[in-house]
């Protein structure tokens, strides 16, 4: 079983102060805690769904963004 990188719990944390009560997230809401577009954030992240309903898991952005890195 592969073990997790070092900083995904970090990265996690961080996600989780920023979005209390959010598991999942949009779009939108992940451009604005990257910093970067919403065109550049929905090509870089495997967002689930269509349109404006798409969405990420807390847990899958951290893995995405320490991956990533």
């Amino acid at each position: 079983m592969p073990k997790e990188h070092p900083a995904y719990r970090d990265q996690l944390e961080s996600i989780i102060a920023h979005f209390p009560q959010k598991e999942c997230l949009t779009v939108c809401e992940v451009a604005e805690y990257c910093g970067y577009s919403e065109k550049t954030v929905a090509k870089r992240f495997p967002f689930i769904g269509h349109g404006r309903s798409r969405y990420i898991t807390r847990t899958v952005l951290a893995r995405e963004l320490v991956n990533s890195k």
